[in-house]
C-alpha cells in the first residue's frame, strides 16, 4: 500500500501534468492578433486606409487594362487592374537591376506589401534579422514566366525562372528579411491567401514561430486568364462582380496584392504594438467527391464555417457580418448563401439577420488576395463601426428566399449592430476553385489596445522601369 507520501507525489505529478494539459489546450485555441498589414489593389489602393475608404465611398474599379500592358485590345477584357506593375526599386530589396527587371511583378508585391505591413505593424524590419517569424504566402500561377520565356536572351533565364517561381516565393522574403521561422507556398486556387492565414495562426499556436507574415498576389501579366474563365463559363462579360445580385453573369477578373502580420495575443499583451483585428478561429476542409472537381457545395461551405466557429468557441449569434466569396456567378452564390444561412440565420434569433456582402463587387475577383482583402475590409469595418454596403444587390440572387433564411444582404451600408456585451465581430469566406474552402472568424481588438497605431513611416521608393529586355533573335530564349 502507498505510503503518505508517495501519495503526494503522485498527486503532485498529476496536478502537474493536469496543469500542462491545461496550457497545451489553452495554445491551440489561443487568439491570433493582426498586428497591420499592407495592399495594393484596384482603384490607386496602396494601404488599408485607402481600401476602407474606397468602400465607403462605394466605388468601384472596373477598367479596361493598362496601355502599359501592349495587349491587343478584345471585347471582354475589362476587370480590375494595378497601374504600375513595371516599376519597381530593385536597390531597395538588395536587388540589382537585373535581377529586380526579372522579377514577378507577383514577387515584387509581395515584397513591397511585407515591408510596408511590418512598419505599420510598428515593427523595424532590419531588427527581425536572425527571429523566429514565418512566412505564408498565397501563390497560383505566373504567367510571367509564361509570357517571357522564349522572348529573353538565353542568359537571362535562370534569373527569370527563380524570379517567376512560386516555390521560391515565401523563401525570398525570409531571405530578405533574415527570417528562421517556416516559410510555405500554399496553392488552393482563389482560397490561398485566406489558406496561409489559417496556416500562420496554426503555426504560431503550434510555438513553430512568434510572428507570422501572410502574403498573396495576383498580377495578369498576359490576358490568358480571361481566356480561361470565358471557356469555363464563368467571365463577366463588362467585368463586374455582382456579387450575390440577381444581375450576377459571371466574376469580374481583377489584380491585388496584400500582406498582414500576426501575434499571438499572448505576447502582444506584453507589448505595445498595435492591433488591426484578432483571429478568434479558422479552418480549412475541402468539397472531396461532389458534383465536379471545381464545382462548389453548400454543404461542404457551412460545415468550414461551422468550424472556424468551433475552433473560435463562439456561436452563430456571436457573429455580426459574414465578408463573403461573392464571385457574382449565378451557381456559386446561391451555394454560398445557402451555407451561410444554415451556419448562420439558421442559429440567430428571428429577425436579428446576419450580414452579408461582398469586396469583390468594389474591385472584382483579385483571386488569391481576396480573402486577406476580405479580412482588411472586416477589420477596418469593425474599427469604424460601419458596414459597407456591397454593390449591386439592389436586386438579390432569387434562389433563395434571404427573409426567411435569416440573412441580411447589405444593399446599403448600416450601423454596426449595436450589442448588449461583447466585441464586435465579422467572419471571412475564401472558397478555391481547388474545392478548398477557408473561413475566418474575426473580432474587433480589446478597448485598451485598439487605439495603438504602427508609427514608423511608410518607405519611399524610388521607383523606375524595371522590366525584361526582349531578345533581338526570339529564338535565343528557350526553356
Amino acid at each position: 500500500m502507498a505510503s503518505e507520501e508517495e501519495l503526494r507525489a503522485y498527486l503532485r505529478r498529476a496536478a502537474a501534468e493536469l496543469h500542462r494539459t491545461r496550457q497545451r489546450l489553452a495554445a491551440h485555441s489561443e487568439p491570433v492578433v493582426v498586428l497591420g498589414g499592407g495592399c495594393r489593389f484596384p482603384g490607386g489602393v496602396t494601404s488599408p486606409e485607402d481600401l476602407w475608404e474606397l468602400v465607403r465611398e462605394e466605388r468601384e474599379t472596373v477598367s479596361l487594362p493598362p496601355a502599359e500592358r501592349g495587349w491587343d485590345p478584345e471585347p471582354g477584357l475589362a476587370g480590375g487592374f494595378l497601374t504600375g506593375i513595371t516599376d519597381f526599386d530593385p536597390a531597395f530589396f538588395g536587388l540589382g537591376a537585373r535581377e529586380g527587371a526579372l522579377l514577378d511583378p507577383q514577387q515584387r508585391l509581395l515584397l513591397e506589401t511585407s515591408w510596408e505591413a511590418l512598419t505599420r505593424s510598428g515593427l523595424d524590419p532590419p531588427a527581425l534579422h536572425g527571429s523566429r517569424t514565418a512566412v505564408f504566402v498565397g501563390l497560383t500561377y505566373s504567367d510571367f514566366y509564361d509570357q517571357w520565356r522564349t522572348r529573353v536572351p538565353e542568359a537571362d533565364l535562370n534569373a527569370l525562372a527563380t524570379g517567376s517561381s512560386m516555390s521560391l516565393a515565401a523563401g525570398r522574403l525570409s531571405y530578405t528579411y533574415g527570417f528562421r521561422g517556416p516559410a510555405v507556398t500554399v496553392d488552393t486556387a482563389c482560397s490561398s491567401g485566406l489558406v496561409a492565414l489559417h496556416q500562420a495562426v496554426s503555426a504560431l499556436r503550434n510555438g513553430e514561430c512568434d510572428l507570422a507574415l501572410v502574403s498573396a498576389a495576383a498580377v495578369l501579366s498576359s490576358p490568358d486568364m480571361f481566356g480561361f474563365s470565358r471557356r469555363q463559363g464563368v467571365l463577366s462579360p463588362d467585368g463586374r462582380c455582382r456579387s450575390f445580385s440577381a444581375g450576377a453573369d459571371g466574376w469580374g477578373l481583377a489584380e491585388g496584392a496584400a500582406t498582414l502580420v500576426l501575434q499571438r495575443l499572448s505576447d502582444h499583451e506584453r507589448g505595445a504594438l498595435p492591433a488591426l483585428a484578432v483571429v478568434r478561429g479558422s479552418a480549412v476542409n475541402q468539397v472531396g467527391a461532389g458534383p465536379g472537381l471545381t464545382a462548389p457545395t453548400t454543404v461542404s461551405q457551412r460545415q468550414v464555417m461551422e468550424a472556424a466557429l468551433a475552433s473560435a468557441g463562439l456561436t452563430a449569434a456571436d457573429v455580426d457580418l459574414v465578408e463573403g466569396h461573392g464571385t457574382g456567378t449565378a451557381l456559386g452564390d446561391a451555394v454560398e448563401v445557402r451555407a451561410v444561412a444554415a451556419a448562420y440565420g439558421a442559429h440567430r434569433p428571428p429577425g436579428s439577420p446576419v450580414l452579408l456582402g461582398s469586396l469583390k463587387s468594389n474591385i472584382g475577383h483579385t483571386q488569391m488576395p481576396g480573402g486577406l482583402g476580405g479580412v482588411l475590409k472586416a477589420a477596418l469595418a469593425m474599427r469604424h463601426g460601419l458596414a459597407p454596403r456591397s454593390l449591386h444587390a439592389e436586386a438579390p440572387l432569387a434562389e433563395v428566399d434571404l427573409t426567411s433564411a435569416n440573412v441580411r444582404l447589405l444593399d446599403t451600408a448600416r450601423p454596426w449592430p449595436e450589442r448588449e456585451e461583447g466585441p464586435r465581430r465579422a467572419a471571412v469566406s475564401s472558397f478555391g476553385l481547388s474545392g478548398t474552402n477557408a473561413h475566418v472568424v474575426l473580432e474587433q481588438p480589446p478597448p485598451e489596445v485598439a487605439g495603438r497605431r504602427g508609427g514608423r513611416p511608410v518607405p519611399r521608393y524610388r521607383r523606375a522601369r524595371h522590366w525584361p529586355v526582349q531578345s533581338p533573335n526570339p529564338q535565343d530564349g528557350t526553356s
